[in-house]
């Protein structure tokens, strides 16, 4: 998964404790096929297996990814529900990884594409970026989508993204919460470089104890949450938690 490499649709690079990760078919928009999300696959794997503190997602190109290769013709052997499962472990891997997934996009990301965004840690965009799934026009119903969007966005605004299958502008999809924070475009490589850096900064144990405790607590009922957090402090502590 080098540049250089005849059949290369995915760049896979460890630098210390970040692993990039780099969409490399610049002249199809990065549209990803089945062999380059396996290329994605693999990354993710490899970023995982490194245990990494930080993985950072950008493409090459005028567009971060317009999604799936709706086009393709399958390998030989390949059905289309192996390219299915394909899809289901890139997702699996890429919100499964315990460090902070940073992606960067700018262009257009659509599809499979806004999901590598969406799904990500922490997310920057290019204000000249242009988010959304628009499966609905290539005549499929986004449920990998609809198993995560309204947990993003809500559950009107979910529905309304995947029944009209509009694109946000960047600025948009900040307020609908598809991303993070939105930059300009000549100044997207610094930002997330330097947000890159300040996440170095901290020890990688705490930003993934950070990560698993927010997901934790999405599964605490709300009046449990103060609770939650003082016995898991105390836990760490290594005391046991007073009744309250």
């Amino acid at each position: 998964m080098t540049s250089g490499s005849s059949g290369s649709f995915v760049d896979y690079s460890e630098d210390g404790q970040v692993a990039r990760i780099r969409l490399q078919r610049p002249d199809e928009a990065n549209r990803i096929h089945s062999m380059m999300m396996r290329q994605f696959i693999e990354a993710l794997r490899h970023a995982t297996d490194a245990a990494v503190d930080v993985v950072l997602i950008t493409a090459a190109g005028p567009d971060f990814s317009v999604g799936r290769d709706q086009q393709e013709t399958l390998p030989p052997g390949m059905s289309k529900l192996d390219n299915t499962g394909l899809i289901v472990e890139a997702n699996r891997l890429l919100v499964g990884f315990p460090g902070i997934t940073v992606a960067a996009a700018q262009g257009r990301a659509l599809g499979f594409g806004c999901g590598v965004v969406v799904q990500s840690d922490i997310a920057l965009a290019a204000d000249t970026a242009l988010l959304g799934f628009d499966e609905v026009h290539h005549g499929t119903a986004p449920a990998f989508v609809m198993s995560y969007l309204e947990d993003y966005v809500g559950p009107k605004r979910a529905l309304d993204l995947i029944v009209t299958g509009r694109v946000l502008p960047a600025a948009e999809a900040e307020r609908y919460g598809m991303v993070s924070r939105v930059v300009a475009e000549d100044l997207l490589p610094a930002a997330a470089d330097a947000l890159v850096e300040g996440l170095l900064g901290s020890p990688g144990e705490l930003l993934a104890r950070c990560k698993a405790y927010l997901r934790e607590n999405r599964t605490v009922a709300p009046a449990d949450r103060l609770d939650h957090a003082f016995g898991t402090f105390a836990r760490r502590l290594g005391a046991v938690a007073p009744a309250v």
